[in-house]
């Protein structure tokens, strides 16, 4: 004889709590799904808000130096050795026109560019380049964001090297070098200091007992070559005196290319092509920043009034503003993305972010 208390589960108990088991497990998941969607919400969020950041870190930087000369040579001292065309044919060196601080061009969307921009150094088939010191270092023009903005900003690199002596117009500079300075041969670099500049190309580099010579021969009639019998000055005068280096120093010369393009390689999670902002500087290759910015604006703001208070009073669409403006400040307008889907409806988040930054040379 079965005991009474040793009977199983009934069907309506076992069903009972099968229901309740389901129920359970139903909102664990829910609660395991939720918690999932909110981690990638907030990385989302995270990620879009580090890019921006960034973004707008890169670009603030070099345009606090843009205009950077060591001290403020005026601007028809400033001269250029190079080319078939010396002291004139700058419009040839776009990675080096250090007498243009700051540049911008206009995308108009549609594949097309402002005019003026078709100085850009660009690569073509072959993986050649125009406009630039090295070939295949240019910028792919085919990858760039037509509707995106590009901004060209231009210093003198820092820290530069003091001469430790009289520099004369056809002379060879020595300067001090404490093993910082790193200027190589076929550098581009520039001598200044408060009268007058000129920019040369780097032929030789003798280094010995904390002094570095940079020797400027001539080297070819090339775009990129010293012209034979050049001279460092305009005025035909020495850099520095015979007791003090009165500010000359010699540097690189710092061209920092900003733009969007895409690589068809990289793809987020919902099979699209991401944006990036990349960097050219000077002649080095072009350099992917940050991925995940979308748009890229420039205004330049200048001072249109009378007055003597040299402060910005418009903004100006990159190419619209008057003739000769010295511009005082860039405001940059990114839209930086999360890269990836991460909202319940499958969507990229997006944020527009707006920084306005004053220049030196304003």
């Amino acid at each position: 004889m079965v005991k009474r208390n040793s009977r199983g589960f009934s069907l309506i108990e076992l069903m009972l709590a099968l229901s309740l088991g389901v129920v359970v497990t139903a909102g664990i998941v829910q609660l395991f799904v939720g918690n999932s969607q909110t981690y990638n919400l907030l990385n989302g969020q995270a990620r879009m808000q580090e890019n921006a950041r960034f973004a707008l870190d890169f670009i603030s930087r070099s345009a606090r130096s843009a205009g950077y000369f060591g001290c403020d040579p005026d601007a028809d001292k400033v001269i250029n050795t190079l080319g078939p065309l010396p002291n004139t044919n700058w419009n040839a060196l776009f990675e080096f026109n250090i007498t243009q601080p700051i540049e911008a061009f206009n995308g108009l969307g549609g594949g097309a560019f402002n005019p003026s921009a078709t100085s850009l150094p660009q690569n073509l088939g072959g993986g050649s380049s125009i406009n630039t010191h090295i070939p295949g270092n240019g910028i792919n023009m085919g990858t760039l964001d037509s509707s995106s903005d590009i901004l060209v900003l231009r210093h003198m690199q820092v820290p530069g090297g003091r001469i430790n002596a009289m520099v004369g117009p056809g002379d060879s500079p020595t300067v001090f070098d404490d093993g910082t300075l790193n200027i190589q041969v076929d550098d581009i670099v520039a001598i200044s200091n408060c009268e007058q500049a000129a920019i040369f190309k780097v032929t030789n580099v003798a280094s010995a007992g904390g002094l570095s010579t940079f020797s400027h021969g001539a080297g070819g009639t090339g775009t990129f070559s010293n012209v034979p019998g050049s001279k460092l000055s305009a005025l035909n005068a020495p850099y520095g005196r015979s007791i003090d280096a009165q500010g000359t120093t010699v540097s690189r010369v710092l061209s920092e290319i900003y733009y969007l393009a895409s690589d068809p390689e990289f793809i987020n999670n919902q099979s699209v092509p991401i944006k990036s902002l990349w960097r050219k500087t000077s002649a080095s290759a072009p350099v992917e920043l940050i991925r995940g910015i979308e748009d890229f604006q420039i205004l330049l703001g200048v001072d249109t009034s009378a007055n003597a208070f040299n402060s910005v009073n418009q903004y100006f669409v990159p190419g619209t503003e008057p003739p000769d403006s010295v511009i005082r400040a860039i405001r940059v307008r990114i839209v930086a993305s999360s890269v990836d889907a991460v909202t319940a409806d499958n969507q990229v988040l997006e944020r527009t972010y707006t920084q306005t930054i004053n220049v030196r040379n304003g």
